[in-house]
């Protein structure tokens, strides 16, 4: 069973023994997930990876002293980091889905979610959780400013979709379909009782149809380098006792390529990674925290919904220096990448990951680690 977690006075849960079921029921279906997949056993989340670098994080010396909080507490300090790119596909597979150019009409292209993780080391201060002994501070990020599931009931019904489709998540939209005409009555009656079991009502059907918008507008955004886009951490987190943040890294520059090959390779997003990490040269992103106070609107406990980024504009806080070039593809380097074990709880008590989803993510992680750990090719983590 999941320990539950103590709530900090930001997050509202209307149901705790009903979430720490959902919790639990999802922490089984991660590990069953993971085993019915491919193997070698990958992550649960972002299993494909296209490199890990090493890089600085260094607190901007202009800090100002109302963001001197947490890690970003001393102007001018310097970390060494890792920082994992990878994609957030269930499975591994290629980097776009281009299976619709051979049909006619053609159907668009899909690409997926990307992920930029931060592992800043030896923080030096107290943690939420070690990592393998090491007080570090991990920021998980994605190529969009929100989550796509909302909380963990959405995630939990995602879950068993997965476990009962093969990985296929097309009929967790299924509750849209109901007046679609081309249905059968028998496979309207299938969505209907799917519906009813689930206990899918009205407030649920409006977050399945935001949480198909903002897929859509992934599958529909194109990335071409993976070190030339804008992150986000989407779910909130505490900035000391009495603030709440999100927080993005966006590159100082532009890097190139800035489109993708035709056609694109599966692979290309590692392709260019490594292109870059060949040649001498810096890649730099500036970190960035939105800070908003108990008088805002925060929705902590809803992660697909999006923060006015003007109240108040993201801060820079912190630089992120990868210096080229540095080896990402020998079989050492690979195995060290899979090592690695990134979660949000990873953290400074002045940054704890709070809300639905990061309470679920907490169980999830743990699990997914823990059962990799345990497979004979080796350590690695979520």
């Amino acid at each position: 069973m999941t320990t539950r977690i103590p709530l900090c006075p930001f997050e509202h849960v209307e149901d705790a023994d009903l979430e720490a079921r959902q919790i639990d029921e999802t922490v089984l279906l991660t590990v069953k997930l993971l085993q019915q997949r491919p193997k070698p056993v990958r992550r649960g989340v972002h299993p494909k990876s296209h490199g890990c670098v090493r890089a600085t994080f260094t607190v901007n010396a202009d800090v100002p002293p109302a963001l001197q909080v947490g890690l970003f507490a001393q102007p001018g300090r310097q970390f060494a980091a890792v920082v994992r790119f990878s994609n957030a596909a269930a499975r591994e597979g290629p980097d776009v889905d281009c299976r619709g150019r051979d049909e006619t009409p053609a159907t668009p292209d899909r690409h997926g979610s990307r992920g930029m993780a931060v592992k800043v080391l030896d923080v030096g201060a107290e943690v939420l959780a070690e990592d393998d002994g090491a007080c570090n501070q991990d920021f998980l990020m994605i190529n969009q400013p929100v989550f796509a599931f909302a909380n963990a009931e959405d995630y939990l019904r995602l879950d068993r979709i997965l476990a009962k489709h093969d990985d296929n998540p097309v009929p967790f939209f299924d509750p849209l379909r109901t007046k679609d005409p081309r249905l059968s009555q028998a496979e309207r009656e299938a969505i209907l009782k799917y519906i009813e079991d689930e206990h899918i009502g009205a407030a649920a059907i409006t977050r399945i149809l935001e949480t198909k918008k903002i897929i859509d507008g992934i599958q529909a955004t194109p990335v071409a380098n993976p070190l030339g886009i804008q992150y986000f951490g989407a779910a909130p987190f505490l900035f000391g006792a009495d603030r709440v943040m999100r927080f993005s890294a966006r590159p100082c520059a532009e890097v190139h390529p800035t489109s993708m090959p035709e056609p694109p390779p599966p692979d290309y997003l590692r392709d260019v990674l490594s292109q870059a990490m060949q040649q001498s040269g810096t890649v730099e992103f500036d970190f960035m925290v939105q800070v908003r106070g108990d008088e805002d609107d925060l929705e902590i406990e809803n992660a697909s919904k999006r923060w006015d980024e003007t109240k108040p504009p993201y801060a820079t806080v912190a630089r992120i220096t990868i210096v080229a070039p540095q080896d990402i593809d020998s079989a050492e380097q690979k195995a060290e990448c899979e090592r690695l074990v990134f979660t949000p709880w990873h953290s400074l008590t002045a940054h704890q990951p709070i809300g639905g989803i990061n309470r679920l993510r907490k169980a999830v992680y743990e699990a997914s680690a823990q059962h990799r750990l345990r497979q004979p090719e080796g350590k690695a983590g979520q």
